[in-house]
């Protein structure tokens, strides 16, 4: 199964709490845990138009974990773009595409670029 990681830049970490605020703002995010899972720190469910997710946070703090390329993965990944005050960049497990996410406010948009 193919993933997203969203990340900040090379070398910069997010700011857990906040980081954990942000997600958790997220209209959809339920079941939050804050512990030491395998590669992870922080881990909830998301769910958008039927579908569902896994999100964690690296216990490294440098990614954001994000299961599956399906729509849901990807709003999830436009919404937390939005509740951050900083560029957030999202690449896939085969390192097929390497984006901002400040360029996408649809899915579908998304969606048609990694696509390309």
């Amino acid at each position: 199964m193919s993933k997203l990681l969203i990340y900040i830049g090379e070398d910069r970490k997010f700011d857990f709490k906040k980081t954990v605020a942000d997600i958790s703002g997220i209209d959809g995010v339920s079941n939050q845990r804050v512990g030491e899972f395998i590669g992870a720190v922080f881990e909830c469910d998301y769910v958008w138009n039927s579908q569902s997710t896994i999100v964690r946070i690296s216990p490294e703090l440098e990614t954001i974990t994000v299961e599956g390329i399906e729509d849901c993965a990807l709003k999830f990944a436009i919404e937390l773009q939005k509740k951050t005050n900083f560029e957030l960049h999202v690449i896939d497990m085969d390192y097929s595409f390497n984006l901002s996410l400040m360029s996408f406010e649809t899915v579908s948009d998304f969606r048609a670029e990694i696509e390309s």
